[in-house]
């Protein structure tokens, strides 16, 4: 058997240089980050090595004959049987491989999105797993093959090749499915293009009883999205003190998924609708609501180049990367058509609109890493710096689409014309040109002065530079602002969103006219450090402050103080428990609620306040939840308890308080939690593990309804403050959502003999979430929905969002003969799921709401889905 050099084995284990399947047996590096973190595995072996983790009887060591524990009290996995190995020819090469092969077949609700989200399992043959390596024990040589086909849709195949200690060369390709429903309708023809056209028998301004009617024959349809991703790396020793490493990956996603569309003065409701009381969705009287769906046919490349040294240099160590990542969007644009006019009876020329899809753009980064001991304290001080720039000049659209805005029409009675702004020269500039960089500077310095005490002290400073800067104005008009989603407001809020100097039509319109450069600088400075008072008990505490200057903020500048203290003690006979807590004060500048103004068309010359004011921007009291003042506590126990020398039980708890002191924005969100786990490993033919975990939390906010009637009509729309008219004590209102979810399972593995092994898998998970909330008045209600609604129809919560699946999986694998078994697997899925959001979308029919348009029913309430599948293992 071949012996790694120490060198060769540290490289192994911190860079997931692992060699043939020999030694792959005992780990599989699929985590390798030099080609992207990506989980070699399928629904069939989620590891993907099942085929070769059968344990070893003789146990860590020869010197040992059982298991041995970490530090902390946890068994370490049984080691794994290294598989029997023959010549290659006759060289020094030998091999092992193996060929899984078989059926599958599917059954129940097997078109259930739940039961389909990340498989593509279909009936018929498949390849469950190839796997081939070969070894040169002179050389150091080796090659590994493993793949997998399921389906065109979920397969993978990855080949690594290298020399121990020399070099090593990995590529692999992954085809991972994602359905994301299976119960689509929709109204469109041309899903997947771009160039959404409606049906026969509907054209712009048809009513809702005749769209009603066309969907009610729409096929039904898949939406889901492929990812397929490859890649190559490479390292290697350049030197004896030097290594480098290069990767490209490339990640392809294709298929459809559920998209928007002008959305705008849908929600005038005279009824309720087909969720019955409570749920006011009967046609509105303006504008439409749309679902629509988007392709997605886009590429993400990432290129990675690095140099280190492990030793020399004068005591230095060095890392040096550097990472590029470029998305390329193959489908710039969605165009479709819509079935409502922009206004019940109203023609307009604006049959439909256009979406600009993702950008395409680009992120660079430089990082040095470098460090060097120092002879005080037995220290060492490490340096770390960094540039990252991220950037995007793709063309810009027109504001409006020549093909649903033609020139030589008007939208209404506005005035405005198509031809000044379905072409890209109604804008300010032709390109994006978007641009943030960042600068990191990280400096540490770590001290042990004694066997028993160690400190540390850490400065690190982000600056980050928006560069993007946009403006919306107009040359041919010599307006600024835009015309909004391609008609879909009306011709009488035309104007609301166009502000042009010395217009009386425009020139008191308030509008936006600026992109906001959000950025932000941040100054992080940590103090710590721990004193083992004893063999069994260890302290430890910190002190982080992050000074962060954010800009266009609510706030120039925040502190953010954390308090941390630890206790690690194994005073508990052979328990060992680790305690920690954490508080988090935070504070800052003068609250400004509105400090965009420079974005919108006040700010400029030549604009006239109206009579009445401009509404205001929101409640002064309203604190954003990441710019609030903050106290939290945050508390954690981990418990691990040895049972014998075969069985280990752990438990974790943990709590988290977080108070905003802020009655408008986020109030309050808290967290709760257990972790329990018991393992059980009497040989290595028998393991029983049965984990539990449930986590409890609850995020409350408050907000307050402005007072309609003012909105446009009186100089008191201008009051933020809470209390006034605009915003009275009278409309206040509070949300409260509560979640609870719970995850458990027990696992059950065994080897009844040479020629028999079982494993048992039995997981559960259930997700409950409830909505509530409370009001001071029926002012709190939008005047939209007081016209049809009480406060028996109001009530104080929605009805609970619940979603439960429990799986039970097993593996039976007989040895048949020295080269040839068998493998019977086996899957039952149940589940059930309810969310309000759906009520009443039990048809393609009711996706019709108004002038709303929907595109999918939802998730089935209930689904029961069964895999089985036979297979024939051969070793070749």
């Amino acid at each position: 058997m071949l012996k790694r050099k120490p060198l060769t084995a540290l490289l192994s284990l911190t860079l997931g240089l692992v060699g043939p399947l020999p030694l792959l047996a005992q780990t599989d590096a699929s985590d390798s980050q030099r080609v992207g973190n990506i989980q070699y595995g399928n629904i069939l072996d989620p590891t993907g090595w099942g085929a070769f983790a059968v344990p070893d009887p003789a146990g860590m060591s020869y010197l040992h004959a059982g298991q041995l524990r970490t530090p902390t009290g946890m068994l370490y996995p049984w080691p794994h049987q290294i598989p029997d190995e023959a010549p290659l020819g006759t060289g020094d090469w030998t091999y092992t491989g193996l060929v899984e092969f078989g059926y599958i077949h599917t059954s129940g609700d097997r078109n259930d999105e739940f039961f389909r989200m990340y498989s593509g399992l279909k009936n018929g043959a498949a390849l469950s797993l190839l796997a081939f390596s070969a070894l040169n024990p002179k050389t150091g040589q080796y090659v590994d093959f493993r793949g997998s086909r399921l389906s065109s849709q979920d397969q993978y195949y990855r080949l690594r090749t290298g020399s121990y200690g020399n070099y090593h060369i990995e590529a692999f390709y992954r085809d991972i499915p994602h359905t994301l429903s299976t119960t689509a309708y929709p109204l469109w023809n041309g899903v997947g293009s771009t160039n959404l056209t409606l049906p026969n028998g509907l054209a712009t301004g048809s009513t809702p009883a005749q769209v009603q009617a066309v969907e009610a024959n729409r096929p039904r349809q898949t939406l889901s999205v492929t990812r397929q991703s490859e890649g190559v790396s490479w390292e290697s020793a350049l030197t004896r003190n030097w290594i480098g490493y290069a990767g490209v990956t490339s990640e392809h996603r294709t298929g459809d998924r559920d998209w928007g569309g002008p959305m705008y003065l849908s929600y005038f409701f005279a009824a309720p609708g087909p969720g019955g009381p409570g749920t006011p969705s009967i046609p509105g009287t303006s504008g439409g609501q749309y679902d629509t769906v988007r392709p997605v046919d886009f590429t993400t490349t990432d290129v990675n180049l690095g140099l280190r040294n492990k030793g020399g240099a004068a005591g230095w160590l060095f890392n040096f990367t550097m990472t590029g990542s470029f998305f390329r969007d193959n489908k710039s644009t969605l165009d479709y058509a819509v079935p409502f006019a922009v206004a019940p009876g109203y023609n307009s020329v604006v049959t439909g609109g256009t979406w600009s899809l993702e950008p395409d753009n680009n992120y660079y980064n430089v990082r040095l890493e470098a460090s060097h001991p120092l002879k005080l304290w037995h220290g060492e001080f490490s340096i770390s710096a960094a540039y990252s720039s991220m950037r995007q000049n793709d063309a810009l659209q027109a504001p409006l689409s020549p093909m649903y805005c033609p020139s030589g029409q008007f939208i209404g009675t506005t005035g405005i014309a198509c031809a000044n702004w379905n072409t890209t020269a109604a804008l300010s500039q032709q390109d994006g040109d978007a641009r943030i960089d960042s600068g990191l500077l990280n400096l540490r310095l770590d001290f042990r002065p004694s066997a028993k005490f160690s400190w540390h002290l850490n400065l690190r400073q982000r600056d980050e530079d928006n560069m993007t800067r946009y403006t919306m104005y107009n040359p041919l008009t010599g307006q600024y602002g835009y015309v909004p989603e391609n008609g879909a407001e009306s011709t009488a809020t035309r104007q609301t969103e166009l502000f042009q100097p010395d217009s009386p039509l425009y020139q008191s319109n308030f509008a936006q006219i600026a992109s906001i450069p959000f950025t932000y600088d941040d100054r992080k400075t940590e103090l710590g450090g721990s004193y083992r008072v004893n063999q069994n008990n260890t302290l430890s505490a910190s002190y982080l402050l992050d000074y962060q200057t954010p800009r266009p903020r609510e706030r120039t500048y925040i502190n953010d103080q954390h308090f941390k203290l630890g206790w690690d003690t194994k005073a508990f006979g052979d328990a060992s428990l680790r305690l920690s807590y954490e508080y988090q004060k935070r504070t800052g500048g003068p609250y400004n609620p509105d400090p965009y103004l420079d974005a919108y068309s006040p700010s400029l010359p030549g604009y006239l306040l109206p009579a009445v004011g401009y509404t205001a921007f929101t409640v002064a009291q309203m604190y954003m939840y990441d710019m609030s003042n903050l106290d939290a506590s945050k508390l954690r126990a981990i418990l691990t308890k040895p049972l014998g020398s075969t069985a280990t039980f752990t438990a974790t708890l943990y709590g988290n308080r977080l108070r905003y002191g802020a009655d408008i924005g986020r109030q309050s969100y808290d967290t709760t939690g257990a972790d329990l786990s018991w393992d059980w490993e009497p040989t290595a033919a028998t393991s029983m593990s049965i984990h539990a975990g449930i986590e409890s939390s609850r995020l409350k906010q408050g907000n307050v309804n402005d007072n309609e009637a003012l909105t446009f009509s009186s100089p008191e729309q201008a009051d933020a403050q809470f209390g006034g008219p605009f915003f009275p004590y009278a409309n206040f209102w509070t949300a409260t959502d509560n979640e609870r979810d719970v995850d458990a399972g027990a696992h059950f593995r065994h080897v009844f003999s040479p020629r028999v092994r079982f494993d048992l898998d039995y997981d559960y998970t259930y997700s409950r979430g409830l909505n509530s909330y409370d009001y001071a008045s029926l002012g709190a209600i939008s005047t939209v929905y007081l016209s049809i609604l009480t406060a028996a129809d109001i009530g104080n919560s929605f009805p609970p969002n619940v979603y439960r699946m429990q799986t039970l999986t097993g593996n039976l694998n007989l040895t048949l003969t020295r080269r040839v078994g068998m493998r019977l697997y086996g899957k039952y899925e149940f589940g059930n799921y309810a969310d309000w959001n759906y009520a009443g979308f039990n048809t393609p029919a009711d996706l019709i709401v108004g002038n709303r348009v929907f595109t999918e029913l939802g998730p089935q309430p209930h689904w029961h889905a069964m895999v089985v599948g036979v297979f024939m293992t051969v070793k070749l």
